[in-house]
């Protein structure tokens, strides 16, 4: 059973973080999907605490943080909004 769990989680994760784009509004009312959990990866500030759902969207629409992926007019862009020296990334610090 931890075996299927983890398989299902470690699918679940690389699912919603990978970097496609294509649309499915209906799957997308129920699951999360990459376009969905993008937003929430944004460095836009108002994207901070959105679409945090990991399976189901229902939560975000439950709990006020859902944006809909078709009301994102400019393109999103990632990061952190600082630039950090190599060695610190290397490092992790």
């Amino acid at each position: 059973m931890n075996l299927a769990i983890g398989a299902f989680n470690s699918f679940q994760n690389d699912w919603m973080h990978v970097n496609v784009t294509w649309r499915s509004n209906w799957l997308e009312w129920v699951v999360v999907t990459p376009r969905y959990h993008h937003i929430h990866h944004s460095d836009n500030p108002l994207h901070f605490k959105a679409n945090l759902a990991a399976l189901f969207t229902i939560w975000d629409r439950l709990f006020g943080t859902y944006v809909d992926p078709d009301s994102i007019k400019e393109p999103l862009t990632f990061g952190i909004g600082e630039e950090v020296p190599l060695v610190r990334l290397a490092v992790g610090v």
